[in-house]
């Protein structure tokens, strides 16, 4: 059986209590806008705290927040997102033209060089795009449409031919999935590339330093970078794994942090009693909700998933779980922030579509439609991080009387490694009935959510549709949808396979969640919707 990855193991625990996280965990010296360093010369130094830390620095792995906050910076893409996320900038890419419906071209920019020195070649261009079509690579589904890749070494252009036409295409090179790496290191290194032990080479505005595992990682400045390094406020990242989210807290209030992300609702008063924070927030494309598995019993059974989702009280999860930041979702997990096509429309979709509240007499009635009157038990796959809501979602489905939900917890190292089967039983079948979990889109179009997780193409190992589902008729609107450039004709098919999606329920969305950053007032950082692929510590700046 096939390995997630090659790479991805169990962060090492991390055993921080509240005082010595106070105390002795952090390195003041030379942190803080213009703080002294070694050699005399000012420094400025950004303090981030998270809960985890990234399962490795190679882009294959990029599957985690983790990532964003420390792999991210150290590589570039093809394509940058714009601030607002609707399209798409210049990067190692300096210009694009789509030739036709099938062919896109671009311009790779000449004179870049790696972290380490070396001059990036079309020859490392080529490499890192057919990379992403191995197995291990998590971000593979994206090139599910790519035919070929070719490249000019003479004109520095890069040549992408698609097997049909697929207008979310433009968006692609703007992901982590056209990471650009260094060949000869990247083969070199092996399995070792990205890890603790191993190199990571990059061209993005900093470079690794060192990685302490299960402790800090640091990032310096790319002095190679092409972008300009002397446009970088921030000289040095310090980021620091606590996996006490309190702990956490109380370390960003006693001033030993500077920026974190992604608070979750039992710690926010924390940060928001902190005097000298802020609290920034923006709407993403996050999306919590439950995935039930239609491959096997129970949930092979539509009423069985309804029946669920029935004893569900949305409202309640939202505003216990995701708190002031969370809005309700609909029973299709997309945020509000990708219907920017025809807002009206979406919300009359939604409000037909939209009818799993919490009702156990609706329960009882789908229990009698399905092939389990009498009830079931059902095992549900949750991680530390989700086990609060995992628990309060059991006390729903237990309070129905018919339907018991069992609790399992499994390392949040291991979870996609069940949600995308990664590892599954002797006869390959999942192991989950149902998991609780979250998706970021890869773009702010619809496609980015709904192809993601209802596509018939992505029901496979390795494939981000966790439940299995699969419908002829959907697939064909989505595909409709993917190949047309009319945004009314597009909402149509959209909107038509919106309402299979909830009819269906082979996912039930809970709420959706803004990002969310605390950031000492020594520094400011406007958030962006795209917050998956366009964070950097590039657009962190010292306040004036």
């Amino acid at each position: 059986m096939k390995k997630f990855s090659r790479k991805i193991a169990a962060a090492a625990a991390l055993a921080i209590t509240v005082s010595s996280c106070m105390t002795g965990c952090f390195n003041n010296t030379g942190s803080g806008s213009g703080s002294g360093s070694s050699g005399g010369n000012s420094e400025t130094v950004l303090r981030v705290g998270y809960t985890q830390e990234p399962s490795s620095f190679d882009p294959a792995d990029f599957t985690i927040v983790a990532a964003t906050l420390t792999g991210y910076d150290c590589y570039d893409t093809l394509l940058n997102f714009s601030h607002d996320g609707t399209t798409v900038e210049p990067a190692l890419a300096e210009s694009w033209e789509q030739v036709d419906d099938t062919t896109y071209t671009y311009k790779i920019r000449q004179g870049v060089k790696f972290s380490d020195g070396n001059e990036m070649t079309m020859d490392d261009v080529l490499y890192s795009l057919n990379r992403v079509t191995e197995d291990n690579y998590y971000m593979s589904y994206l090139f599910a449409n790519v035919d070929s890749f070719e490249a000019d070494n003479d004109t520095w252009t890069l040549t992408v031919h698609l097997k049909q036409p697929d207008s979310s295409w433009q968006y692609v090179p703007a992901t982590s999935a056209c990471t650009i790496v260094e060949k000869s290191v990247t083969e070199e290194q092996g399995d070792k590339y990205g890890t603790a032990d191993g190199k990571t080479v990059g061209t993005g505005p900093y470079r690794l330093s060192s990685w302490s595992s299960g402790s800090e990682i640091v990032l310096e400045k790319n002095e190679n970078w092409w972008g300009d390094p002397d446009t970088l406020d921030i000289d040095k990242v310090e980021y620091y794994v606590i996996e006490d989210e309190s702990a956490l807290a109380l370390a960003a209030k006693g001033g030993q942090i500077d920026f974190v992300e992604g608070m979750s609702n039992s710690v926010m008063s924390v940060y928001q009693s902190c005097q000298n924070f802020n609290i920034l927030s923006c709407e993403g494309t996050t999306s919590n909700y439950i995935a039930f598995n239609t491959a096997s019993k129970p949930f092979d059974d539509e009423w069985a998933r309804k029946a669920v989702a029935y004893c569900i009280d949305r409202s309640q999860i939202t505003t216990t779980i995701g708190g002031d930041y969370a809005k309700q979702s609909a029973v299709v997990p997309m945020s509000e922030s990708m219907m920017y096509m025809d807002k009206d429309k979406w919300d009359s979709t939604i409000a037909e579509s939209d009818v799993y509240t919490q009702d156990y007499d609706k329960v009882k009635e789908c229990l009698a439609k399905s092939k389990y009157p009498d009830g079931f038990e059902f095992d549900f796959y949750t991680t530390s991080q989700t086990q609060k809501q995992a628990e309060l979602l059991k006390s729903m489905v237990d309070a129905s009387g018919s339907i018991t939900m069992n609790l399992v917890e499994v390392p949040d190292s291991d979870i996609f490694s069940y949600m995308f089967g990664y590892k599954t039983k002797d006869n390959g079948e999942r192991y989950y009935n149902a998991v609780g979990t979250y998706m970021m889109s890869d773009f702010l179009d619809p496609m980015g959510m709904l192809k993601t997780l209802y596509a018939g193409s992505n029901a496979c190992e390795g494939g981000t549709n966790e439940t299995l589902w699969t419908s002829t008729e959907a697939d064909g609107l989505l595909d409709k949808a993917a190949q047309t450039t009319d945004d009314a004709e597009k909402m149509g098919y959209y909107t038509d396979a919106y309402k299979i999606f909830a009819d269906e329920c082979p996912y039930l969305g809970l709420y959706t969640s803004s990002d969310v950053y605390a950031v000492s007032d020594k520094f400011t950082y406007d958030p962006s919707p795209m917050f998956w692929y366009n964070f950097s510590y590039a657009d962190v700046h010292v306040a004036k």
